[in-house]
């Protein structure tokens, strides 16, 4: 059954999306870089002729490298401290 809030104006799933992307900073689209990296690994395992073992240590490298890049490359840093 579908309830129609008293007060709440309807709004489209995709802007609310768009507005959560837009949001969104460089270190969230880093850690989802992670997840994604790992499946796509074991797609590409599932469908090429790779070893699992082969791409998930690809996949690994790959979120290693994210996290390297985003605490100690590129920390966030403090507005209040520059």
């Amino acid at each position: 059954m579908y309830e129609k809030g008293i007060g709440r104006p309807e709004r489209d799933p995709f802007d609310a999306l768009v507005d959560v992307l837009a949001a969104a900073s460089r270190y969230d689209l880093l850690l989802g870089i992670v997840p994604v990296a790992f499946a796509v690994a074991l797609v590409v395992a599932t469908v090429a002729s790779v070893s699992l073992v082969e791409a998930m240590l690809v996949a690994a490298i790959v979120g290693v490298l994210v996290i390297v890049d985003g605490c100690y490359r590129n920390p966030p840093i403090d507005q209040g401290s520059t």
